[in-house]
């Protein structure tokens, strides 16, 4: 039971999902929720790892609770792959995105993500730039000559 996964092949995406359930506290006297995932979309992947709630002072009740959320994930037909596992420490919060070759860094407003054009950027460019914009993406250049890709932050998906 500590190691969990469930594939949905109604899945809308190739998205996946882990639901950990880790010891934490200062006396680790909670179990809790984090959700780590891959979010696949054109041309893109967002990663990120979230704290969600403390679930219960019980393992037991804590994995029951883990296991309602993984089936509230899959009956939500997002993802592909939806896990449980179980860790005896937490895990690190982050969100991240790779396009292009490149990581993307999220900008100060918290609205935009950036990164330097790459080399595969401009390959894919030329050969798709409608595709491209319309998944998103822009490039702007800078006064020093330099160019920038530009998306938005997929900051609120619905995983319900």
């Amino acid at each position: 039971m500590d190691n969990d996964i469930t594939i949905n092949k109604e899945a809308k995406t190739n998205s996946s999902i882990t639901l950990h359930v880790c010891r934490t506290g200062k006396k680790e006297q909670y179990y809790t929720l984090y959700e780590e995932g891959i979010v696949a979309r054109p041309y893109r992947c967002n990663y990120f790892c979230n704290y969600v709630q403390n679930l219960a002072h019980s393992k037991v009740d804590a994995m029951e609770k883990a296991q309602k959320r993984q089936q509230e994930l899959v009956d939500s037909g997002f993802w592909f792959t939806v896990e449980v596992e179980y860790h005896d420490s937490p895990r690190i919060i982050y969100a991240r995105m790779e396009a292009f070759g490149a990581e993307f860094k999220t900008s100060k407003s918290g609205t935009t993500m950036w990164a330097n054009a790459t080399p595969e950027f401009w390959d894919n460019w030329k050969a798709n730039k409608q595709l491209i914009k319309n998944a998103g993406f822009w490039v702007k250049r800078t006064n020093t000559g330099q160019w920038l890709v530009f998306v938005k932050r997929d900051a609120d998906f619905d995983y319900s």
